[in-house]
This record gives C-alpha cells, sequence and structure tokens, in this order.
C-alpha cells in the first residue's frame, strides 16, 4: 500500500480477494410476510461478501439470493479475472464491471462487492460513508416497517406499541382482495393515533405480484382516494412497476405521494421513471437497485426534479446501515425504512450486527459513524449460518 505525503490515507490498495459466504440467518420467531402468502419464512436468506484489500483492510456487502447462485458466479473465473487485483477507489470502473458481468452472463447483479469497496475505502480514510459523499445529516427519522397482514385491531395495537418505542410513522400492508378490508386496518391504526402523533404509510406490493389481488388502474385510484382521507403519507408500488404510464396517471390524480422503485436496477431505469413521473418517493434499494454510489446519484436525479428519496432496505441490519450512509449524503432523503414484525423482526438489532441501530424517543437514528459502513460485524454468526 502506498501512503501520501502525509504518511495517512492510502493512495493505492488492491482487491486481493472476495469471499462470497451463503448464509441463513435465523429469524426470532416465524414470519409471515403479505407479498408471500401462505409462505412461512423462519430466516433471513442471502449472501454475505467480504471484500479483502492488499494491506488487510476488509470490508462487508450484502447481496439478497435465494440460494447459492452468487457464491457460483463470484467465484466464476470470468469475475476473478476481471476483478482481483483493481483499485479499491476505482468505484466506477468496477461498477462497470458488475453491471457488464450481470447482463452479459445473464445472472444475478454483484453490488454487494461495492456496498463493501465503500466499507474499505470508509475504514481507510477513517471515516463513515456519508461523510465520503457529501455529508447532509447526522441523524433521520425512522418509519416502522410492518410486513404481515392482520386484522384491523391487530394493526393499531403495533402502531400504539411502536410509537411507544420512539417511532413517529409506521407502514402498513395492505393486500386484501376487498379494498374496504385493506382500508379497515388504516382507519383503525388512524382512530387510534392522529396524524400529529404517527405518519401513516401504506404499501401495496403490486410492483410484482406472486399471488393475491392483482390491481387495476382503477383499483389503486379508488384505494388512494379512500387513503387520502385518512392523511396517509404515502401508497407504494399500488400498479405493475412497467406501468409506467398508469404510474405517472395515478400521480397525477391524487394528492397522495406515490412511492415505488425497490426492485428496479440501474441508474438509467431510474432516469427514465422519473422522467415519467411515476413517482413522488424514489425508493432505490442499497444492494440490488446499483449500489451506493449509483444511489446517491439518483438521489440528485430525484433531488434535481423536487422528488424525495427513501431507499429500500428490508433485508439484514448491513443493508440498512449502507442504506443509511447514502441518506447522510442526501438531503432529499426524510426517513429511513426500518423493518419491525415483533417477534419476527427488528432490523435496527440484527444479530448480524455487533453495532445496534437504536430508535431515540422522538423517533430518529443516528448515521452509523463508525468508518465505513459504520457498523461491526458478528463473524461468529456468520460462521454458524454458513449454507
Amino acid at each position: 500500500m502506498f501512503q501520501n505525503s502525509l504518511g495517512q490515507l492510502p493512495v493505492s490498495m488492491k482487491i486481493a480477494s472476495i469471499e462470497f459466504i451463503p448464509v441463513s440467518l435465523p429469524l426470532p420467531a416465524p414470519f409471515h410476510p403479505a407479498w408471500f402468502p401462505n409462505v412461512t419464512q423462519k430466516s433471513t436468506d442471502g449472501t454475505l461478501i467480504k471484500v479483502h484489500a492488499d494491506d488487510g483492510t476488509v470490508g462487508y456487502g450484502w447481496q439478497n439470493s435465494f440460494g447459492t447462485e452468487v457464491k457460483i458466479v463470484g467465484e466464476s473465473r470470468v469475475f476473478k479475472d476481471l476483478i482481483l487485483g483493481k483499485d479499491v477507489f476505482n468505484v466506477e470502473e468496477i461498477i462497470r464491471i458488475l453491471t457488464g458481468i450481470t447482463y452479459s452472463m445473464n445472472t444475478l447483479d454483484l453490488l454487494g462487492v461495492e456496498m463493501a469497496l465503500w466499507d474499505i475505502i470508509g475504514k481507510s480514510c477513517g471515516k463513515p460513508v456519508h461523510k465520503l459523499l457529501g455529508g447532509a445529516k447526522e441523524r433521520v427519522k425512522a418509519y416502522a416497517s410492518t410486513a404481515m397482514l392482520k386484522e384491523p385491531e391487530e394493526h393499531a395495537r403495533d402502531a400504539v406499541k411502536y410509537r411507544e418505542l420512539g417511532f413517529r410513522a409506521i407502514k402498513i400492508r395492505i393486500h386484501h382482495d376487498k379494498l374496504e378490508d385493506d382500508v379497515a386496518g388504516i382507519r383503525a391504526v388512524r382512530d387510534a393515533l392522529k396524524k400529529d402523533e404517527i405518519e401513516i404509510m401504506v404499501d401495496a406490493n403490486q410492483a410484482a405480484t406472486f399471488s393475491g389481488p392483482v390491481w387495476s388502474y382503477q383499483r389503486a385510484l379508488e384505494t388512494a382516494r379512500e387513503l387520502e382521507k385518512l392523511e396517509v403519507y404515502w401508497l407504494e408500488e399500488p400498479l405493475f412497476h412497467e406501468a409506467h404510464e398508469d404510474l405517472a396517471r395515478l400521480s397525477r390524480a391524487v394528492e397522495l405521494q406515490i412511492a415505488g422503485g425497490e426492485d428496479e436496477y440501474g441508474f438509467f431505469r431510474f432516469k427514465d421513471i422519473i422522467d415519467h413521473g411515476c413517482f413522488d418517493i424514489i425508493q432505490a434499494d442499497v444492494s440490488s437497485s446499483g449500489g451506493i454510489f449509483q444511489l446517491r446519484k439518483v438521489a440528485i436525479l430525484a433531488e434535481s426534479v423536487g422528488k424525495l428519496f427513501v431507499p429500500h432496505s428490508f433485508d439484514t441490519g448491513l443493508s440498512m446501515a449502507a442504506a443509511l450512509q447514502v441518506i447522510g449524503a442526501s438531503p432529499n432523503s426524510p426517513y429511513v425504512e426500518y423493518a419491525m414484525e415483533y417477534p419476527s423482526l427488528d432490523l435496527g438489532h440484527d444479530k448480524l450486527l455487533k453495532t445496534q441501530i437504536e430508535v431515540s424517543k422522538d423517533g430518529y437514528v443516528d448515521i452509523p459513524s463508525l468508518p465505513g459502513l459504520g457498523v461491526e460485524i458478528n463473524e461468529e454468526l456468520i460462521e454458524k449460518s454458513r449454507i
């Protein structure tokens, strides 16, 4: 490793090796996600990525997957020939290679590698990533992102409970056949807590429906108008993700903010979505939509046309930490998604993290301030959870 004239910061660091570790992280209790009806989830499955620099610095990233697909691609000769030996600081060059592999090999993306590079860069510079990307804020409001379909009174009890924990916002899933059943749960939450006590977000999970009702434009419009009466902050994924014209038409037709984009991929795709006016709130995901640096660009695109940027971060505590670093550099990011579904989920206290992400009494979380992504990883849990 070379050093600058001050003898402190590295001028060049090379990628020495990369580990792809498929893991199955056990959940404290079974979980029934609204987007997978009749499925019982007992673990969070994915691939932890460890990038080793030639000076011994290790960076961590996360990639969603349902098996060992990421590991297979990451250990291929093509990947190793193109990536190993590259300068850690050449993030744009490496992003081009990673996206090129994804496109040409028709495989899963590997942007968790880019996340790990930023972890190394921050550690080598002694700064959290958000400081290196611009530094806009030190804390951000958290919303409790619930994920299960429940009876209206259960949603209301959850909202009161999370409000007592400090949250000032909550997201409720709706996935019923009848509009009135969807609205009933939101009305119960609003009856329990007024707008000045808690903001309500609503997620319809219509971008890609595995089962359950598939919304038409008319169903989305009628639902949005009912939610407006209940002072809901946003409606998320109300239509199929390719329905750009209808999404834009819906956004123009209602005062309620329309949100989405968590499963979209790439800077140019988000430019198209923003140019079409599909969403008021852009929700790119830090590990599947393009990586940390690309998300910062998307946040800037959104800011340039007066739109908000609230990244999706539901997968692991490491993913949330990475999203927080982008949020900390983005003036137009008012919230962080904080998965909460007791007793199954509490993302800020994910056992993957040795460094917990706490919600304050006024509903905020601090942007993690340790160098890199700002958190330490529980290596012992990783070893126990390897697939």
